[in-house]
């Protein structure tokens, strides 16, 4: 049977090996081909690893967007919401730090408690095949080779959870030349940051070892007005050592260390004015009205850079890892093996009400790990068929220990460190999955694509939940789920740059137990079942100097997990309420096109576009902020409407050494929904309004030397994304937006 013939033959022969070594090798044999033709205008291509081998991103049936070592450069990308900037319908809320951030993909978010023991997220995060979404949802981005985020279930190769999406990160790896970099980076609010990398063969051709960290410290744009002082001052540490084993051609074996750490001044927020119905009765009684103390700062949006309170916070998050992925070629296929563990912790502790009064503080801290294995074998080069199959094991555990005090001006005249609300927990989730996917070239210009995956879980839960002293529940429950999730994909090539697609993909995750006891909850919860419906067209035209890629996509969401979570006076108490609960039905569905365009080999343009129509279909009974409401028909949270990006940078060499450029940046994003507890208050500023975003840079850069000099947030728009509540004195807060300046320097040895 013919196979297809295409215009990118290095890239088709490079990405049907399973080793992403044996590709990258290929791959750079034909990028210095093309380096002895004359320069045209084109745009480069991308090679990615979506499907656990290395292809060009244009030959892949999955709608994703690819960040490379240019970009993530050019960009001055420090963060998900950096790169989530260069990506449709894909957004994130924050509460409050930098590693505490839940993403967004198509309006499918993860509406759990960020502080459960155990969290099953709605995505996949993975750093070089391990998945690291139980410690972080922000990792170090410093010597990165290329970030890749995928829209839609990915449950065949990225596992469990992997119900809206994955993300995939792919550092650089120690390689077999000498190498080292510096970089100082200087922004607004006395912000420093350096960077360092250091690669270093040990033993020629066999072994070599690649180091990498960054230090950041800030004052921060936050101040406390209280003799107390203080503020979101921050500081940030990570490093990443890695090793690599090449004793033969055929065995790759990686092994890497990666840890963080990050404490923090405060939560990053502003009161807002907006008090909800238990905190108002708290701290003002029965009176009615605009009643909110400003508490010598006033409200957002004129107070944007000021709080009051009047014990000191301490709020952060540290986590290591450990892994290892070893790729054994054979003649015809690969076996592919990878584990590791990583350990986190995060922390709250100090003023908990916002404010001047002593009226709470908070101690908590969560502790979670997670233990992982996967074994894969895949057929290697171009064939007609196409395999691969895998199974994988893994356990996660964690456990919490919150308390919230009463202080010395309690509203409930208790003594100052009597616990107002406490509860201690220890939870765990193991699981297996086996899984596969083939891809058989059955005519001349098509092909397709069957994957599937069986997935065990077995959920354990230990939860006491405490009031002013008194036990309120003790929970002791184990529940266990299983599931198999299929993949069909049928792909047209008509032209060799020219893909179309259809997919039908369900995704999985897993249900659990309560950890807190009310009437209106079951003591368990249901997994999550998503059916998504897509076509995508991924066009190379002009002689490659434009490329388009578009998707239509309907998602069938049911059970949703929807976090219930508030306070309520009782008899003068003040009793929480934390648990899961299920809608009954959700939907999804819109839109994306992005497009990159080589206007000349100087100018290159580049713009997203993403429309989404997020809503619950069947969801009468929903229990938000003490009451129950029919939320049929509502909106989802984190779903906004638009998301829209265009980048444009210009080039021109200055001497025969060096190039100037010139970037500028434009995001927007609109209206959101950034917390439940608008279904009940449905007003600012659980509505986020929308805003645009301009970024500026321009720099110098040589074969060693590049300076830079940015302005990020130009116009100095005020914008937020979400808010948060606790029992904030002043009202709820949210995380304001602000203008920075900044310069960077970088210097390579080679």
């Amino acid at each position: 049977m013919a196979l297809p013939t295409r215009s990118r033959p290095s890239i088709r022969r490079c990405g049907r090996y399973g080793s992403l070594g044996a590709s990258a090798l290929c791959l750079l044999a034909a990028a210095q081909a093309q380096s002895a033709e004359p320069k045209e205008p084109n745009i480069d291509e991308v090679v990615v690893t979506a499907q656990r081998r290395a292809e060009s991103i244009q030959d892949v049936p999955i709608a994703i967007t690819a960040v490379g070592e240019r970009t993530l450069r050019d960009q001055n990308v420090k963060g998900i919401e950096d790169y989530f900037a260069l990506t449709p319908n894909v957004s994130f809320r924050s509460d409050g730090s930098r590693d505490r951030k839940d993403l967004s993909m198509r309006g499918i978010s993860n509406q759990l408690n960020q502080y459960a023991n155990v969290r099953p997220a709605t995505y996949a995060f993975y750093i070089d095949e391990f998945n690291v979404v139980a410690g972080t949802s922000n990792p170090q981005i410093v010597d990165l080779e290329r970030i890749e985020v995928l829209r839609g279930p990915q449950g065949t190769y990225f596992g469990r959870n992997a119900v809206g999406g994955a993300i995939n990160v792919i550092t650089k790896k120690p390689s077999n030349e000498w190498y080292g970099e510096i970089g100082l980076d200087y922004s607004s609010f006395d912000t420093r940051n350096g960077h360092g990398v250091i690669n270093i063969p040990i033993v020629d051709g066999i072994f070599a070892i690649r180091a990498s960290g960054q230090i950041e410290e800030s004052d921060g744009w936050i101040k406390n007005i209280n003799p107390i002082g203080g503020g979101n001052d921050y500081d940030y540490k990570t490093g990443r050592v890695q090793a690599r084993l090449t004793p033969n051609d055929r065995l790759t074996w990686d092994f890497a260390y990666s840890y963080s750490d990050e404490q923090t001044g405060m939560r990053v927020g502003v009161p807002t004015g907006f008090i909800t119905a238990t905190w108002r009765a708290v701290y003002y009684g029965n009176r009615q009205g605009d009643i909110t103390d400003p508490d010598g700062v006033g409200f957002y949006p004129n107070n944007d850079d000021r709080v009051n309170f009047n014990r000191p916070q301490n709020v952060g998050s540290e986590y290591k890892y450990y892994s290892t992925r070893a790729v054994y070629e054979f003649d015809s296929m690969a076996l592919t093996a990878v584990a590791g563990k990583i350990e986190s912790d995060v922390f709250n502790y100090g003023d908990v009400d916002g404010g001047s009064h002593d009226f709470y503080y908070e101690d908590l801290q969560l502790n979670r790990q997670s233990t992982s294995g996967e074994l894969r074998l895949q057929s290697l080069g171009t064939k007609t068929l196409e395999w691969s199959i895998g199974a994988s094991i893994g356990k996660d555990e964690g456990t919490m220990d919150q308390s919230t005090y009463h202080g010395r001006e309690s509203p409930q005249r208790l003594p100052e460190g009597t616990e107002t609300t406490g509860g201690d927990s220890v939870a765990s989730s193991k699981y297996w999955a086996v899984f596969g996917q083939a891809t058989w070239r059955f005519a001349d210009q098509w092909h397709m694509v069957i994957g599937g995956r069986y997935s065990y879980e077995e959920v354990d839960t230990y939860a006491v939940t405490r009031s002013n002293g008194v036990l309120t529940g003790i929970n002791d429950r184990k529940v266990d789920f299983d599931d198999f999730s299929p993949r069909f994909t049928i792909g047209w090539e008509p032209a060799s740059n020219v893909l179309v697609y259809a997919t039908a993909s369900r995704g999985f995750k897993s249900g659990g137990t309560q950890s807190s006891n009310n009437i209106n909850l079951s003591n368990e919860f249901k997994p999550e079942i998503l059916w998504n419906y897509e076509t995508g067209l991924k066009l190379d035209l002009l002689g490659r100097r434009l490329r388009l890629d578009g998707t239509l996509f309907y998602m069938d969401w049911k059970d949703v997990q929807q976090l219930i979570r508030f306070q309520y006076l009782d008899n003068g108490a003040i009793r929480a309420v934390s648990g899961i609960a299920n809608a009954a039905k959700a939907r999804s569905y819109g839109a994306e096109l992005s497009a990159d365009a080589a206007v000349t080999e100087r100018f290159k343009l580049s713009a997203q576009l993403g429309y989404l129509k997020a809503n619950y279909e069947d969801y009468p009974a929903a229990l938000i902020d003490g009451l129950v409401l029919d939320l049929s028909g509502k909106p989802l949270v984190d779903a906004p409407k638009w998301t829209a990006g265009a980048q444009g940078q210009y080039t021109m060499p200055i001497s025969s050494t060096f190039e100037a450029f010139a970037r500028a940046e434009w995001n927007y994003r609109a209206e959101t929904l950034s917390n439940p507890y608008v279904y009940r208050y449905y007003t600012w500023p659980f509505i986020a309004p929308s805003y645009q975003v301009t970024n500026l840079r321009v720099g110098v850069e040589g074969e060693r030397v590049r300076v830079v000099a940015y302005a990020e947030n130009v116009f100095d728009e005020d914008y937020f994304s979400n808010t948060y509540e606790k029992a904030f004195y002043s009202g709820v807060q949210l995380e304001p937006s602000t203008r920075v300046f900044g310069v960077s320097l970088t210097y390579k040895f080679q």
